[in-house]
């Protein structure tokens, strides 16, 4: 471990009903930084500033009491008002912020002072109505028409052009004097004798369109629990797993977006992707599937709507391909970004199918199946007619689109496909995990298609998926390095970098056993394993860089998946080194979350150091531990007969999971580590079958936490 380090994310973020904000340690939001109040794509508060006397509060400490909720603590430094001086520290000024689906403030400053005092607090709040890719980029060009309009309750402030509003109205309710408002500062004239208090409620509510939101929460109430009413999983185990499963499932839960008539689906992150992602939502349910089958039915339901239908380049849009990316923001509004939705993810019709699959195995509703099928197929039909662009029956991506993305795989920075010698790859690029995603994609539709009752062409589904495979173990496996390709680059040769995304081929169940274990003995290597993670470019490459985006970072999920392919070859010690490193990084994180990524330097300079703009929280970086409790049971949802293979590590003593849902039933579980191997302490269970006591038997080649598994495939 680390000796009890906690390594805060350099932003604070907090988030509720669709809303979230960005601010620096002390809780201020400034216009210069990444940071904002965000509604509906747009930042429609980019400066928030306190100060007193004319000079800032000197900050004491910071707590945070949910995902939308965080308090502050500071004292006066030394001041003057019209009597004399006011000495450092007889002030205490308290911000009690809530962010869900608005703003709220409450203000208070408490006297210890000998006299009666004068002061003049200053608020400073502005927006420039950006979209979130301009604050993204740090790309700000002026909006000339954003108005400040004060009113007795405060002031609003509002930007139009061309059919595209946002607003915000802010309100304050001072227990003194109503404020002044000159330009953007909000001036308050408190007076305070021995031991009063002054308080404020400042409230900044977005306006989306014509309206401003309509808050469904009193805001000065604490934040509900989000498992409150969805949330029946419990774990007890060693705090490593225990409070990192927690944190990941109350994270999942409050990154849900509600959907008329069908099951929240998970939002990819905060503060930047709050909002419909393909790939995100989609890989998210399929590691997250112990927490529910919410997880995967949103997914569907959400993505199913917005499935392509026709070709319009300047969107990457197909027939049948699924959307990756929705947004609201202006530059999207006006045709500038191609958000509307944009189609530029080349898994995402891969994704949906494992999805409908792993949906199936945990419910058995037959009505997903009439739902979702059709989608299914049709994104299956684009993999085929659209996804492999040259018919060389590999799939690889290349934008048409002036504004599209260059890398259309999970890698989706632009500099993140490079050869062995660090230069650039040019697309169309076949990455390799694309190619496992259509291979498990394609083996789970055949098993959809068999309980369909249609074995003829499900039979065909599997003998395509197996085509596949030879293809690819004859083209991207590299006899000298023992490890699969990164991709084949634009004239069809190898991109040879070691990098981590065949650890997703593993999680797929493509490779043979033998060349399985050689990519995990890989992925362990000084080079690859940071020791907080697999590291998404080897260090020895020379466009390594581990405080990039994808050069050489670490990814939660990246990891997670890894290990997850490791366990299904039934190299479980492998995979244990993995998760214990990833649960690791999240206990020394503050709040024991995970963020989406962090820098991939070596352990040894003790602590997982924080990617400046990471979300946090992050979609599948919070499924990480989930997925983690599922592999340690071994638990293969087939709804309504369970197969448990369970395993503890050494260091990993007992875990208990209750209310995992199977259909409509319930599965309670504990398990025990001894010297000699692993034991089913409990086992409860109402109206199924499992089947168990095997406890050391690999998992592959059966059907799998995650992806099907195709039984053929031997060494």
């Amino acid at each position: 471990m680390n000796g009890g380090v906690r390594t805060p994310q350099p932003t604070v973020i907090l988030y509720g009903g669709g809303v979230s904000l960005a601010c620096d340690q002390s809780g201020e939001v400034r216009a210069e930084e990444a940071h904002g109040l965000f509604a509906g794509d747009t930042r429609v508060l980019s400066t928030y500033r306190i100060e007193i006397n004319g000079s800032r509060w000197r900050l004491l400490g910071r707590s945070r009491l949910g995902h939308g909720t965080a308090r502050w603590e500071f004292q006066n430094p030394q001041l003057r008002d019209p009597v004399g001086d006011i000495e450092e520290g007889m002030l205490l000024f308290s911000l009690r912020r809530r962010v869900d689906e608005a703003l709220h403030d409450d203000l208070a400053i408490q006297a210890f002072t000998p006299r009666r005092v004068r002061l003049r607090l200053t608020l400073q709040l502005d927006a420039d109505f950006a979209d979130i890719f301009e604050v993204k980029s740090e790309s700000l060009p002026p909006r000339m028409a954003a108005l400040r309009i004060p009113n007795p309750q405060g002031m609003t402030l509002r930007y139009k052009r061309d059919g595209f509003r946002r607003g915000l109205q802010a309100h304050f309710v001072p227990s003194g004097p109503p404020p002044t408002i000159v330009g953007s500062r909000v001036l308050f004239d408190v007076e305070l004798p021995p031991g009063a208090t002054w308080t404020c409620c400042v409230e900044a509510v977005p306006e989306i369109g014509d309206r401003a939101i309509q808050l469904t929460h009193d805001l000065h109430e604490p934040e509900p629990d989000p498992l409150t009413e969805t949330g029946t999983l419990t774990i007890r185990a060693d705090p490593l797993l225990e409070h990192a499963f927690n944190r990941g499932q109350a994270d999942l839960h409050a990154l849900g977006i509600p959907q008329c008539g069908h099951p929240r689906f998970i939002a990819a992150g905060a503060p930047w992707f709050l909002t419909l992602f393909g790939r995100d939502t989609l890989t998210t349910a399929l590691m997250a599937g112990i927490d529910g089958s919410w997880t995967a039915e949103g997914a569907l339901a959400a993505l199913g709507r917005w499935q392509g239908t026709q070709r319009d380049d300047f969107r990457d849009e197909e027939p049948g391909k699924i959307a990756h990316e929705l947004r609201q923001g202006e530059l999207t509004h006006r045709g500038i970004l191609p958000y509307s939705p944009y189609y530029g993810t080349h898994d995402a019709p891969a994704l949906y199918c494992l999805a409908l699959w792993q949906a199936w195995r945990w419910t058995g509703k037959r009505n997903l199946l009439d739902a979702h099928l059709d989608t299914a197929h049709q994104a299956l039909q684009w993999c085929d007619e659209y996804g492999d662009r040259d018919r060389d029956g590999f799939q690889e991506y290349a934008t048409r689109s002036p504004k599209g993305y260059r890398n259309q795989g999970w890698k989706d920075a632009g500099d993140a496909v490079v050869h062995g010698d660090g230069t650039l790859a040019e697309p169309p690029l076949a990455t390799i995990e694309l190619q496992g995603y259509l291979y498990a994609a394609r083996l789970a539709m055949a098993e959809l298609l068999m309980a369909q009752g249609l074995a003829d062409e499900a039979a065909r589904m599997q003998a395509a998926a197996v085509h596949l495979q030879r293809m690819v173990e004859e083209r991207f496996w590299m006899p000298e390095q023992r490890y699969y390709a990164f991709a084949l680059d634009r004239d069809k040769r190898l991109v040879e970098s070691i990098a981590s995304n065949p650890g997703h081929l593993l999680w797929s169940g493509l490779p043979t056993t033998e060349r399985a274990a050689a990519v995990a003995r890989r992925l362990l290597a000084s080079d690859m394993f940071s020791g907080w993670g697999v590291r998404s470019l080897s260090s020895a490459n020379p466009a390594y860089n581990p405080l990039s985006y994808q050069l050489g970072s670490v990814w939660p999920h990246d990891t997670a998946i890894a290990a997850a392919g490791m366990w299904r070859y039934g190299l479980r010690e492998e995979a244990s080194v993995l998760l214990r490193a990833i649960l690791e990084a999240a206990r020394a994180f503050e709040d024991d979350r995970l963020p989406e990524l962090f820098c991939g330097l070596d352990r040894a300079c003790g602590f997982p150091v924080p990617y400046a703009k990471a979300n946090s929280p992050q979609a599948w970086a919070a499924a990480v531990p989930l997925l983690a409790a599922q592999l340690f049971l071994g638990l293969l949802p087939d709804a309504p007969r369970q197969r448990c293979l369970p395993w503890l590590p050494a260091w990993l003593s007992r875990l208990e999971v209750r209310g995992i849902a199977i259909g409509d039933m319930r599965l309670d579980i504990a398990l025990v580590r001894h010297d000699d191997g692993t034991e089913i302490e409990t086992l409860d269970t109402t109206g199924m079958e499992v089947i168990h006591g095997i406890t050391e038997a690999p998992l592959w080649g059966a059907p799998l936490p995650m992806l099907p598994a195709q039984s053929t495939n031997t060494a």
